[in-house]
Formats: structure tokens, sequence, C-alpha cells
């Protein structure tokens, strides 16, 4: 089990939003798309950072949430990534680590993937 690579739980329909765009534009697609954390990527696609619904509790506490306060103001550059063929052990140390969002890249650091904890609890009731 520990040997399965990401790939075969990471989810592939991904929420991006270009670097430069408002905060309220990557807000509008989370809450169109349901989904609890939004990609942040370069015009070329690279990742450039990672914006989760956490961070925006502390933009609306410090901002005008409808301002055009752009996503690089706030957004997780720092981002902890895993590439597709990265076995499942891989991501304890990192959601040990409060990660709850993990984005999967390929060889060129553009996301092709996103696992998240729900995925991975998922995963491992299934598997238990």
């Amino acid at each position: 089990m520990n040997d399965v690579p990401v790939e075969r739980l990471m989810s592939t329909d991904l929420t991006t939003i270009e670097r430069g765009a408002a905060a309220a534009e990557a807000a509008k697609r989370m809450r169109e798309t349901d989904v609890s954390s939004i990609l942040v990527v370069e015009p070329d696609g690279a990742l450039a950072g990672l914006i989760t619904a956490t961070d925006f509790v502390a933009l609306v506490r410090d901002n005008d949430p409808k301002d055009r306060t752009p996503v690089e103001a706030f957004m997780t550059t720092d981002v902890v990534t895993v590439g597709r063929d990265a076995a499942v052990a891989e991501l304890a140390e990192p959601t040990a680590h409060g990660y709850t969002h993990l984005p999967v890249t390929d060889d060129d650091g553009r996301p092709v993937g996103m696992v998240s904890t729900t995925d991975l609890t998922a995963y491992l009731s299934r598997a238990g």
C-alpha cells in the first residue's frame, strides 16, 4: 500500500487562476467549482502558489474582500509539492506538518493534479 503512486489517488480536475488576478475572482472560482484550494499559475502554466479557504479568512479579516487585492499578496509561495510517481507513504510527513493540499507537479513544475488529506483518508479507508 505504501508504494502506491500518488497519481492513483490525486484529483486531476484542477481549479487555477493566473498570478495578478484579484482575490475576489479566486474566491468566485473556488465557490463555483466547490473546492477548498486554488492553484496560482504563471502564464506558462508553472505553479506560482496556492491559496486555500483558510487563506481567505485572513484576507477578509485584514481587507475589504471586494477590493482588488492580487492573489500573490496572500498566496502561499513556498508550496510543498509531490511528483505523480511519489509513493503514498511520502505524504505522511507533509500532512503531519499540517499541509492539507499538495499539488502534484510534472518535471517542469506544472501542476497535473492535487492530493488532499480528504483524498488520502478516502484511499486509506478503502485500502484498509
